[in-house]
């Protein structure tokens, strides 16, 4: 099946988000599924999802969150971005998508990686009613852990820091953190939940997954053996094809 693919802009001025929309041609109003992109990374990481999904009848809308790295079109500085902060980010692309007449936005499938399956975790848990199935690869449970020992290696907190020379992140990203638990909301999710993890992520270790899957009510981990974090090549292929399957097996694709 074709599909074409299109450049939306949502939300108001000085908030918006850009994303691209992969809509799969001669379907009326196909269901929709929304990828949440890892933090310094944009919508582009949808690109293997999209290209196995969008020819099955399905439209993938991928956003770039507002400041979530240096390239991406959305508005917002990297500094200013935050984990809650982009959990806003998706609840103004699942609204948005409630109003769409190309494709059907109410009940979406959700994907996140890392940053994002920890945001899409966390929102899915607040609004279980508006999520279809749940999908996370690699999810960053780990941040408040992280943000609360870099909080006990400094003497305070900078406006902003290049975090573990990786990315520039602001002094709300790391307080907002310091006392958030990561199995609250972020696995309050009673809907289907699968998770992908690679047995060799040293940034983000396995166990926390591990303990995600424990405590979601209806929850598949599928561990990649030899993978790290921030899948690539056959490992990001391999996850595609995963989700399909998983899709079908929910009867999100029929």
């Amino acid at each position: 099946m074709d599909y074409e693919i299109r450049e939306l802009w949502l939300g108001e001025p000085g908030r918006r988000i850009y994303g691209k929309l992969y809509l799969p041609l001669g379907v009326e109003r196909p269901r929709l599924l929304i990828y949440a992109h890892e933090i310094a990374c944009t919508h582009a990481r949808a690109r293997v999802f999209a290209e196995r999904l969008a020819p099955l009848g399905l439209a993938v809308f991928a956003p770039d969150f507002r400041g979530g790295g240096d390239h991406c079109k959305s508005d917002g500085r990297t500094e200013d971005m935050t984990v809650l902060g982009e959990v806003e980010d998706l609840e103004t692309v699942f609204d948005a998508a409630l109003g769409w007449d190309f494709a059907d936005g109410s009940r979406p499938a959700l994907i996140g990686a890392s940053q994002g399956g920890f945001v899409s975790a966390i929102y899915a848990g607040r609004h279980p009613e508006r999520v279809s199935v749940l999908t996370l690869l690699y999810p960053a449970y780990g941040i408040p852990d992280e943000m609360r020992r870099y909080s006990a290696s400094v003497t305070h907190i900078p406006e902003k820091c290049k975090y573990d020379d990786m990315f520039w992140i602001g002094r709300r990203y790391i307080t907002e953190m310091l006392d958030y638990d990561p199995y609250g909301e972020a696995v309050a999710y009673p809907g289907p939940v699968l998770i992908m993890h690679g047995a060799e992520d040293k940034l983000i270790p396995l166990g926390y997954s591990k303990r995600a899957r424990a405590l979601f009510a209806d929850c598949e981990l599928r561990v990649f053996p030899g993978a790290g974090h921030l899948f690539k090549g056959a490992d990001l292929e391999r996850a595609a094809e995963m989700t399909e399957e998983f899709l079908r097996r929910k009867g999100f694709i029929s």
